[in-house]
């Protein structure tokens, strides 16, 4: 094929780029309208709580993004907050991470002046962490942020809609726990 007949049958008849731009966003909305409409054969619950929790998190990596703050670094932060201090293998089971990987958040939280970290007295090799008042500035500031992305999915359903998925939500996690 030539270039002339490959350009051909790759550009539209007319119109130039803004006519490939439409073009190429009517595709993407027949795709995702696609995607919306797609009912797996089997496993559909937990094809939905899998997307709704991807969503959620990509929203919440959004709003945290914009306070320098990953949603595992938050984690730390809100343990630590609720903890008072605590030490990295605590931390780690708090956040459901490996006490690998909280070394590499504890750096980093502890890089940005968030956290600070302290021998235990009397526990040998021990080392306890804390928050910071900057940590506990950033930890706050990303909390109304989440909270605010949370009433605003919240405004989206009556008072008996939400009741009702927070309910249903909790019974299935307790379900789910027990399998």
């Amino acid at each position: 094929m030539s270039t002339a007949t490959k350009r051909a049958t790759l550009l539209p008849a007319s119109g130039g780029r803004s006519a490939r731009r439409a073009k190429a966003v009517a595709e993407a909305e027949q795709v995702r309208a696609q995607e919306a409409a797609y009912r797996p054969a089997s496993g559909y619950l937990s094809w939905l709580l899998t997307r709704a929790n991807r969503e959620l998190g990509r929203q919440i990596d959004r709003v945290l993004d914009e306070v320098d703050l990953t949603e595992a670094q938050y984690g730390v932060l809100q343990a630590l907050i609720h903890l008072k201090s605590a030490s990295s293998a605590t931390l780690a089971r708090s956040v459901q991470v490996t006490p690998q990987a909280m070394v590499g958040l504890v750096a980093a939280l502890e890089r940005k002046g968030y956290i600070a970290r302290t021998s235990h007295p009397g526990a040998g090799r021990v080392i306890t962490t804390t928050v910071t008042a900057m940590g506990q500035e950033a930890f706050d500031t990303a909390k109304r942020r989440i909270r605010s992305l949370e009433r605003n999915v919240r405004r989206t359903l009556t008072d008996e809609e939400y009741d009702l998925v927070v309910q249903k939500l909790e019974k299935l996690s307790t379900i789910i726990s027990e399998v």
